[in-house]
């Protein structure tokens, strides 16, 4: 069982994530093979792998990040797990061109904030330097509707919002109608968020995604009773 997860700012927290995920993989595997835990024999289960594909410099980054020695490094831990960091190689795999292409991502961005723009210079760029370039020439459309979705979510969410309302007060709905609708489409914006979740996505990225504040995440998921 391999699990992968990409990460472009460094937290300790990306070992106690990737445990979680694998977890919560395992509970799915169980269930899905009906494989019973409360009998008497031993159960089988695939052995795990656990891997970050790091996108920005490794700096001093260590190569394994391990549960037990970043949180409990003078004690007697009774739980490890160790993820294998991956970070750019300066190869042609597959791998550095995805770490090559999320900082050309970054520095575009940068320059032209979360724009069509920004989304046209990334594929040009990622092309000429033949990063997934063979992806993104059959698949460009499709790219940048997906980076414009998380580049201005937002915005996406407030034209939405508003075309509804203008549309429902040129037929002559009433307030509560409308405000009926707008709570809708705040509840599609909920699912959004909870999505995020959980897929293991820190809060911090899930705002900046989002483009919610923090709180307003955290607000969230609290009334959904998954985050305590």
């Amino acid at each position: 069982m391999i699990l992968v997860e990409a990460q472009s700012t460094w937290s300790a927290n990306i070992v106690i994530r990737a445990l979680i995920y694998l977890m919560s993989t395992y509970q799915d595997y169980f269930n899905a093979n009906q494989i019973q835990l409360y009998g008497s024999h031993k159960v089988k289960m695939p052995k795990p792998e656990l891997y970050v594909i790091y996108t920005d410099d490794k700096g001093n980054h260590p190569d394994v990040l391990s549960l037990k020695d970043e949180f409990f490094p003078d004690t007697d831990c009774c739980i490890d797990a160790k993820v294998k960091m991956i970070y750019l190689q300066d190869s042609d795999d597959i791998i550095d061109q995805y770490i090559g292409f999320c900082r050309v991502c970054n520095e575009q961005v940068a320059l032209h904030g979360r724009t069509l723009k920004a989304a046209k210079e990334i594929i040009r760029i990622c092309r000429n330097r033949n990063l997934l370039k063979e992806y993104l020439s059959e698949h460009e459309t499709e790219v940048e509707e997906i980076m414009l979705t998380l580049f201005d979510q937002e915005h996406i969410w407030n034209i939405e919002r508003n075309n509804i309302r203008a549309a429902a007060l040129a037929e002559g709905w009433d307030k509560g109608k409308v405000e009926g609708i707008e709570l809708g489409v705040m509840q599609n914006k909920t699912q959004t968020v909870l999505k995020m979740f959980r897929r293991n996505m820190p809060v911090e990225d899930i705002a900046d995604i989002s483009e919610l504040s923090i709180d307003k995440v955290k607000e969230i998921l609290k009334t959904a009773a998954v985050l305590h």
